[in-house]
């Protein structure tokens, strides 16, 4: 392990300084640690519970998210993470706060605009978690993202009893519960610990883990506290719900119905091909099938080219000699 400390202090202490950075200072200490087989962990104790090194590659329909380097996260729960909003619902305090413009068109639109900056709608503990949701909620919606009066993050799903997400959502947002359904765009909510977590996805389902854009989250420090927004690769054991914007629903592709068959331009002579049936070649060549009567009569008008010592290809089917259409085979229409 010394050997190992030695030959690596460089870059080690490279990785330190780095979190150092983008924490704002907050590190704890750094564990390293070898398994039998030689793998080494080292693995960063901060208020955010950073492991490195992680690496990944979102990719969506508007185009490539990259988060190489990005932290792999288990969960955030930052003293003082949530909202100021130790008010009631009517009073002036609790109406859209300070106004922060952002585009809302896409998720990617709203993130390239609003990465490494640092948003504080309520004036208080610097940028949060919530205040990120908070600028989504006033631009999207036009109303303010609500905690019901917890102050918590995981509040604005779960407070007033659970009803605090329908209060979010109104007519703007559909509620996803389903991991694995979560797609770019969507708001989720975390309820670890004492205030939870939020933020926006920026890609789908991925192993348990998801790439969320948010604040507070290990960013850069921020003026008055929290962090600034960045991309995390965050865990889904904690995740509660999400708000999907109702503009970012992807419609459900129709099936297109199967065209029937046109009848075939020339059928007085055909290669039997492998899986033909006297049923397909009615289709092909009629446009329909009918059965009974019908397709007895139209059996009897084929003759086989190659084996016309016996009389139709359809009586073949039930006759002991067990002839019927073979690949291979070329029928001709009597007429």
């Amino acid at each position: 392990m010394k050997d190992f400390i030695e030959k690596f202090k460089t870059p080690i202490i490279a990785i330190i300084v780095a979190i150092l950075a983008a924490t704002g200072g907050g590190l704890l200490g750094v564990n390293i640690k070898t398994d039998e087989d030689g793998k080494t962990t080292i693995k960063v104790e901060s208020a955010f519970n950073i492991e490195l090194p992680q690496a990944d590659v979102i990719e969506t329909d508007e185009g490539v998210i990259e988060v190489t380097g990005a932290p792999t996260v288990e969960s955030v729960d930052s003293e003082n993470s949530s909202a100021l909003s130790e008010c009631n619902e009517d009073e002036t305090e609790c109406g859209l706060g300070a106004f922060i413009y952002a585009p809302t068109d896409t998720p990617f639109a709203f993130y390239d605009y609003t990465k490494n900056q640092c948003l504080n709608t309520d004036g208080a503990y610097g940028a949060q978690c919530w205040d990120y949701g908070d600028v989504f909620w006033q631009n999207y919606a036009g109303r303010r993202l609500s905690t019901c009066g917890t102050g918590a993050a995981k509040g604005a799903w779960e407070g007033n009893g659970g009803n605090c997400k329908y209060v979010n959502a109104g007519n703007d947002f559909e509620l996803i519960t389903d991991p694995k359904k979560l797609q770019a765009g969507d708001w989720l909510i975390f309820n670890n610990g004492t205030w939870g977590h939020v933020g926006m996805a920026l890609g789908g389902y991925n192993k348990g883990y998801i790439a969320l854009a948010g604040q507070n989250q290990g960013g850069a420090a921020c003026a008055g506290g929290g962090g600034a927004v960045n991309v995390i690769n965050i865990s889904l054991n904690n995740f509660v719900g999400a708000f999907r914007p109702k503009s970012y629903i992807k419609p459900e592709p129709k099936p297109e119905p199967k065209p029937t068959p046109a009848p075939q331009k020339s059928c007085d002579r055909i290669e039997v091909k492998q899986g033909d049936t006297l049923g397909k070649i009615m289709l092909r060549c009629e446009g329909k099938v009918v059965w009974g009567e019908a397709m007895d009569k139209y059996a009897k008008s084929w003759k086989s080219a190659k084996y016309g010592l016996y009389p139709t290809v359809y009586d073949g089917w039930v006759s002991e000699r067990g002839y019927g259409l073979f690949a291979g085979d070329v029928i001709e229409r009597q007429k």
